[in-house]
């Protein structure tokens, strides 16, 4: 351990709140301009909401990566290809057809007259002839602007799956803003890192420690005390032995469900930050990864049935079936790894969470996904049991070191992040992508920029 140690603390120049993608990002460059810099995590792990496991498939050479938490780069954003490319990751970008499951049919996805996107960019239209200012949730905007009540409901439907908001909650204003940032990043092309995303959180701590950084896992900070002159960081160790760390100044990088919480204590409270991050909302996601032994959907020896031939349609990248519990499936296509992923976003995700804890069975949410794609694919659920290999998933909003999936601004709250980026004394610097400003909330670009935007902040406080 680096660091100088006093009779009762270890001191650095910098300490670093979460060892997420913004805190390594953050203590990367603080590092190498030379500071002493430790990051302390209250998990075992690096990544924050990038949670990558690696799991076997029997026979095969190399482990399938399973995204629990962040899993697409969302387009050709600046802050993740530099990087990326910097690394030499490979990566892949997703293809192949989408199919549609309604009223009991399966089907390739017909043309599209807009739909929700489509009501989405009324949205921008409508919202820029409004006088500067206005805002409203999505959902008095379909009622506000006369939308078709189907239309509607599969649009508001949409911004709750992709945002994990709901949308009598989230803004338009916001949504305008993210869907500007969208357009100007071809975020709607989705690529895999092929070794899995925690590679990128793991190629951040390499040149974090070459440059003489020092990560400190393991360790749950209950209290952040700063003053004119230091900033000091207690709680206790994976033992429950109690430690202290002080620095010159300090870089945070709580998710917002765990700056809303109030489980870590600041003295004094920085006002202000705590104020903006009250305006804010945190969304919830469930989604769980199911690894086969084969793509069942295109294998002929499970599908080979008489009168199947106008039922298979190759392989696909995503599978919509809004009318049931999981209502967004993917793949890795063009990748020949065989998971699949089910995804619920927003209230739907609380109410199904909720159901499956009600049962007190732990493999409701495993059943519950079989059942489904038995029924969408007519097969009998136990033909899938049989070539299914392994399930994951990880609460999300009831781990208390994340407290939800991703942020987003509610009604009248678009301008809350960038609140949350003004220093306070120029000894506490705020991090995160529910910090961002650009509209990429809930992203891992979002948060390598938000990481780099409080480096420099920093070292120009120090200047």
């Amino acid at each position: 351990m680096t660091g100088r140690r006093g009779t009762d603390v270890i001191k650095y120049d910098i300490l670093i709140l979460g060892a997420g993608v913004a805190g390594l990002t953050a203590g990367r460059l603080l590092a190498e301009s030379g500071r002493q810099v430790a990051i302390v995590e209250a998990r075992d792990r690096i990544g924050g909401r990038i949670a990558t496991l690696h799991v076997s498939i029997p026979g095969a050479s190399n482990s399938v990566p399973i995204e629990l938490g962040a899993e697409f780069v969302h387009g050709l954003p600046q802050a993740s290809w530099k990087l990326i490319d910097e690394a030499q990751l490979a990566t892949y970008e997703l293809g192949g057809g989408h199919l549609c499951y309604e009223r009991g049919w399966l089907q390739v996805c017909p043309e599209s007259d807009g739909g929700p996107t489509g009501v989405l960019e009324d949205m921008m239209g409508w919202l820029a002839a409004q006088p500067p200012g206005t805002d409203a949730t999505f959902a008095n905007y379909l009622d506000i602007a006369g939308i078709e009540r189907r239309r509607g409901e599969q649009a508001a439907r949409y911004v709750e799956g992709f945002n994990a908001a709901d949308a009598n909650v989230i803004g338009v204003a916001a949504l305008a803003q993210q869907q500007r940032a969208e357009h100007a990043s071809e975020a709607d092309r989705l690529f895999h890192i092929r070794a899995g995303y925690d590679a990128v959180p793991n190629f951040l701590r390499e040149r974090f420690e070459r440059a003489g950084g020092s990560i400190l896992t393991g360790r749950r900070v209950t209290h952040v005390r700063s003053s004119s002159t230091a900033v000091a960081m207690r709680g206790t160790d994976a033992r429950g032995a109690t430690f202290e760390f002080q620095a010159e100044r300090a870089v945070i990088t709580l998710p917002l469900g765990v700056l809303q919480s109030g489980s870590v204590e600041f003295q004094p409270p920085p006002r202000d930050i705590l104020l903006h991050a009250g305006r804010m909302a945190m969304g919830a996601a469930l989604r769980v990864s199911l690894l086969f032994d084969s793509k069942f959907w295109i294998d002929p020896a499970i599908l080979g049935r008489p009168g199947d031939a106008g039922r298979r349609f190759g392989d696909f990248s995503f599978l919509f079936a809004r009318e049931e519990p999981f209502p967004t499936w993917w793949t890795s296509m063009p990748d020949p790894a065989p998971v699949l992923t089910g995804w619920i976003g927003g209230p739907d995700a609380l109410a199904r969470d909720r159901m499956m804890r009600s049962r007190a069975d732990p493999l409701a949410i495993r059943n519950e996904c079989l059942s489904e794609l038995a029924k969408i694919f007519e097969l009998p659920r136990r033909a899938l049991e049989t070539r299914l290999i392994s399930w994951h998933a990880h609460d999300w909003q009831s781990d208390q070191y994340a407290r939800g999936a991703y942020s987003f601004a509610p009604a009248g709250a678009r301008d809350a992040s960038e609140r949350m980026t003004i220093p306070v004394d120029d000894r506490l610097f705020f991090a995160g992508e529910h910090t961002d400003v650009e509209g990429h909330w809930g992203t891992v670009h979002g948060a390598l920029a938000s990481g780099e935007r409080a480096a420099l902040q920093l070292m120009s406080a120090c200047a």
